[in-house]
């Protein structure tokens, strides 16, 4: 598992090293520097694999940017020429560290990005070095995997994999249209699209009405989360479900409202609630076998009903904790109820608040499980209300 990212010199981040566990919750005002966060790990992804240009960062779910604007520049402090994150994995054979060195000083047009990567193979109990590597020369990546050239084989098949769980990383971001198949997913990923494409076909995948199952999850608990839903189903489009005007794609999902007449009471994707899509759309990653081992969503509970997103994301981290092989998430909300749905108690569940200070640099502070807190919210208060009331940080400074 990812166990740290340290982050130096990449926009807002002038310095930010954030301890992650398996479901890590982001909340802050607009412009805090959630989402630079969520890039900064894209970047280290893109090396991972090889190259770092626009369509590598792309594929991530990176906004593409000429390379000036993602150095961190604060008006009391000269611009940095080097932006450097660093990410650190733990297994029970190894623990990796991977840095990423961007070099800044170089002709904007230039493509790829010049960088520089070192690998780094600890023993856990140890610490002693298994395995060092330092390309030292910009730009150069000797191999895909992070375990060229180690002797020890289970070293380098827990390093590979860590690699490849790093390069499969991407940042989430569904929108509606997309959702619904009404527009192309331009940044297709399987089982599903950063913007949400192809969420009838990873649906289906999972969906066995006939065992009552939605992929390892009983299917009357995905129905009790959609409560004006009878049944979900995968379908070839048809003039009885959408509009001849309505572009669709080759499947779409059909819906059967438990309350509407039963001639009448099937809907497609275009015509039903968009929360529905939502639901749908954070289950998927959550299940399906192919999903990312690590990725981001961005806002996952929008387009919901507060205590739909605070059900749907109770839901979410329990199948995320149960994932067989691990899978680890990084979230951002707006929604307090969402923080309600933690079990902070649990530490594999992490909650951060992300604000800038009076320099304009990013701070990101992880929420301590204090006793106090557990007595004031025994007493009544829950995270959300904590959080509204600005006793967690994380608030814009608006009344």
């Amino acid at each position: 598992m990812l166990t740290s990212i340290t982050v130096r010199g990449f926009k807002s981040l002038e310095q930010v090293e954030v301890p992650l566990g398996c479901v890590n919750v982001f909340i802050g005002a607009n412009g805090s520097g959630k989402s630079n966060l969520l890039e900064a790990l894209g970047f280290v992804s893109a090396v991972a694999e090889g190259r770092l240009d626009d369509q590598a960062l792309a594929r991530r779910g990176v906004r593409t940017s000429a390379p000036a604007l993602y150095r961190s520049s604060f008006a009391k402090t000269q611009p940095v020429t080097e932006t450097r994150i660093e990410t650190r994995f733990d297994t029970p054979d190894c623990q990796l560290d991977y840095t990423l060195r961007l070099l800044m000083e170089t002709d904007e047009r230039e493509r790829p990005w010049p960088f520089t990567e070192t690998r780094l193979v600890r023993d856990p109990n140890s610490q002693a070095v298994l395995y060092e590597r330092d390309t030292g020369i910009p730009g150069m990546f000797a191999a895909p995997s992070l375990a060229d050239g180690i002797a020890n084989q289970p070293i380098g098949d827990a390093t590979r994999l860590r690699t490849d769980v790093l390069a499969d990383y991407a940042v989430f971001a569904p929108n509606t249209p997309t959702l619904r198949g009404m527009e192309a997913d331009i940044r297709q990923r399987i089982p599903v699209g950063l913007a949400g494409g192809q969420l009838a076909e990873a649906v289906q995948e999972l969906l066995e009405p006939r065992q009552g199952k939605f992929g390892a999850l009983d299917l009357d608990r995905l129905l009790e989360l959609l409560d004006w839903v009878n049944e979900i189903a995968v379908v070839p489009p048809s003039r009885e479900l959408t509009s001849a005007s309505v572009p669709t794609t080759r499947s779409i999902i059909r819906f059967t409202d438990r309350w509407m007449g039963r001639d009448r009471n099937q809907l497609s994707a275009y015509d039903a609630s968009e929360g529905a899509l939502y639901v749908l759309f954070a289950l998927v990653l959550a299940l399906h076998p192919h999903s990312p081992r690590l990725f981001a969503i961005e806002n996952l509970d929008q387009n919901m009903h507060p205590r739909l997103a605070r059900a749907t994301v109770r839901l979410f981290c329990e199948l995320m904790l149960k994932a067989e092989p691990e899978r680890q998430v990084l979230l951002t909300t707006h929604n307090p109820l969402v923080l309600d749905s933690l079990n902070l108690r649990d530490d594999r569940i992490r909650l951060f608040t992300v604000e800038r200070d009076v320099e304009g640099t990013t701070r990101v502070d992880r929420v301590p499980v204090s006793d106090e807190m557990l007595r004031v919210i025994e007493n009544g208060l829950s995270l959300s209300n904590l959080w509204v009331m600005g006793r967690l940080g994380g608030v814009p400074d608006l009344f």
